[in-house]
């Protein structure tokens, strides 16, 4: 086999692993605790492609759970949250990302992997 072609399909599988997280259902925290060990995990329903972690201000109350991307947007969070209260919020893609500690080994991973694929195309890296 061609070593182009070898180096060809090793790009491809690796970015190919780099994404493999990326076809199942975003799981989030989904509770009013900001103690992980007792916040249930839920798998979120199709059109919930973001995870949410709300902080009232004043009372350090915390409110996590499922939400839409496309409604991640103070005026909107407010809305739903605030009645007139000063909060903190984020929102995140990944499974997870609305913990205590927000961020995952996985996403590290797949960063890794795609910075590594990214050098190896710029510098016509070697796989053997």
């Amino acid at each position: 086999m061609c070593a182009e072609t070898m180096e060809n399909i090793l790009l491809r599988s690796l970015l190919v692993l780099s994404l493999c997280s990326v076809g199942s259902a975003l799981s989030c925290f989904e509770c009013t605790s900001d103690n992980d060990a007792i916040c249930p995990r839920k798998e979120c329903p199709a059109n919930y492609d973001a995870c949410l972690n709300v902080t009232f201000v004043a009372s350090k109350q915390v409110v996590r759970r499922c939400w839409m991307d496309q409604r991640c947007h103070a005026r909107t969070v407010n809305a739903e949250f605030s009645k007139g209260l000063d909060i903190a919020f984020i929102c995140c893609n990944w499974d997870l990302c609305n913990s205590k500690q927000s961020g995952t080994a996985g996403t590290d991973l797949n960063l890794f992997l795609l910075s590594l694929l990214a050098a190896s195309v710029v510098l016509h890296l070697p796989w053997f």
